[in-house]
């Protein structure tokens, strides 16, 4: 009896090490996850993972008797695993369920960085904030729904989420952040409301899947490289009161076929339809006043292009490649032309629209037609030979 009274003796005194040492650790639950007390000395945020190691995690409604109510960055970055059991070969996240209470209200950048195996998510109805990079580089990530209470969304959230299909954004987001769906291969619809006012760059590089887009009304600018690699995508619908088109907006969108320029558009940033082989027909308006360089080269399948009686230059290699383009029409207001601007192409004639005068004085690189297929400049008052 003694050597029982003993053993429990010692056993106590193992635990209540144990306890002091995990104390020590800092405060925890049974899942392992690790949490700070929030400033108002009620409500916590998960703030690490601590011992946690399980595929499937479940996030607490409480964690000592305080709410759960934000998820901190970066919480499963580095939660990963080998596939193999030694050193070598590929490394996965572990985690590959979850479930967030419905008292969550934020959740911080990075929360699921690299959780490549989680498939689905359900994000609570309260939720007001989402930080940036959240999902990013969730490649298996094919579902989630966003509640309507979302008041705030960062850069990148999605970034590289390439199995995601679809997406609607609430009503209050007024941002498309910069990267926002970077690499979404298979993201086929995406819903967002007029209130959007603002998209980032890069927002929609590579959705290789979208095929039809329409820029909310309040949007002034494509911002560089918004929608390059979008390689099913067959009509954009740009609202009046854009401004620009940034460098390589539309890079590579290799199946645009039709894009309503509007009447509010100043200016064409350089490479903006590089490599659109298949959009057939450009109509500026007289606002436009200025054009980059390879704003249109490769774009093998135009036709027509009609400038902007206001552009002031067009700069080097703008129509390179155009093998269907036969001619094109250089308004009065043009003061500079720029190297090889029609290199390779198919331009047979050249049309300008103010007089020999006019076109004597324009600063010309002295390789503006080089490779090119015409010998001459028709002229409001007559015709400029370029072989003298």
């Amino acid at each position: 009896m003694k050597r029982n009274i003993t053993i429990i003796s010692a056993l106590v005194t193992v635990l209540a090490v144990i306890a002091i040492v995990l104390m020590a650790m800092g405060p925890f639950d049974e899942r392992g996850l690790d949490y700070t007390v929030n400033s108002d000395g009620k409500t916590c945020t998960i703030t690490g993972v601590g011992s946690c190691k399980v595929k499937k995690v479940n996030i607490p409604e409480q964690m000592d008797g305080y709410q759960v109510t934000a998820i901190g960055s970066n919480l499963f970055y580095g939660y990963r695993t080998r596939v193999s059991k030694n050193q070598e070969g590929p490394i996965y996240s572990k985690l590959k369920e979850i479930t967030i209470p419905e008292s969550v209200t934020s959740i911080g950048s990075g929360a699921f960085y690299g959780c490549d195996q989680l498939e689905e998510i359900v994000l609570p109805s309260g939720l007001q904030s989402l930080g940036n990079a959240v999902f990013y580089n969730c490649t298996g990530l094919k579902t989630i729904v966003i509640p309507d209470t979302l008041q705030s969304l960062g850069d990148a959230v999605f970034y590289n989420c390439q199995s995601l299909e679809r997406m609607t954004i609430p009503d209050a987001i007024t941002k498309i952040g910069q990267g926002m769906f970077y690499d979404c291969h298979a993201l086929a619809e995406l819903n967002f409301s007029e209130q959007v006012t603002e998209i980032g760059n890069l927002a929609f590089y590579g959705c290789s899947s979208l095929q039809e887009l329409t820029v909310p009304v309040g949007v002034t600018e494509i911002n560089d490289w918004m929608f390059a690699h979008c390689t099913s995508l067959k009509k954009v619908t740009l609202p009046d009161g854009v401004t620009l088109i940034g460098q390589r907006a539309f890079s590579s969108c290799t199946n645009l076929e039709t894009i309503e320029m509007p009447e509010s558009l100043l200016s064409v940033g350089a490479y903006a339809f590089f490599g659109c082989k298949n959009l057939k027909e450009i109509t500026f308006s007289d606002a436009l006043k200025n054009m980059d360089v390879y704003a249109f080269s490769k774009c093998m399948g135009l036709t027509s292009v009609t400038l902007s009686d206001s552009l002031t230059e067009i700069l080097g290699r703008t129509f390179e490649d155009c093998t269907s383009l036969t001619e094109l029409v250089i308004p009065a207001s043009v003061t500079k032309l720029g190297s090889a601007i029609f290199v390779n192409s198919n331009v047979q004639t050249v049309r300008y629209a103010g007089t020999i005068a006019q076109w004597e004085a324009i600063e010309k690189e002295s390789s503006w037609h080089s490779i090119s297929k015409f010998d001459q400049v028709i002229c409001a008052d007559g015709i400029v030979s370029l072989t003298e």
